[in-house]
């Protein structure tokens, strides 16, 4: 794909809004007209200019912030997995085992 710089410039937008609102899940549609593009090239650009997926990023930076959250506050798993956007527990907890190899609560024991 060729991306013209004002592709490149949105998708940079999208970036930087993505980042600034990790507390909050946006969908893909959301995004792209916040950042002025359609859906198809902020997909495929994203993953050509980042070298990931948009979807594998939203979720990278959401277990970074579960993981954040998890080392330096007390709050629940539960609360902690709706900061994220997971509307159920028993999901973040099998998506962070699966990303980190351990489950929340493992992690915060093995981790004070």
């Amino acid at each position: 794909m060729v991306l013209s710089d004002y592709d490149i410039e949105c998708i940079n937008k999208a970036k930087d809004f993505i980042d600034a609102n990790f507390k909050r899940h946006h969908p893909i549609a959301e995004i792209a007209t916040y950042a002025g593009v359609s859906q198809t090239r902020l997909k495929k650009g994203f993953k050509e200019i980042f070298g990931k997926g948009l979807y594998e990023y939203l979720h990278e930076g959401a277990m970074l912030k579960a993981l954040s959250l998890l080392e330096n506050t007390d709050k629940s798993i539960k609360q902690i997995s709706h900061t994220i956007g997971y509307k159920h527990p028993n999901n973040f907890c099998a998506a962070f085992k699966k990303r980190f190899g351990k489950t929340p609560r493992k992690w915060r024991i093995d981790h004070p």
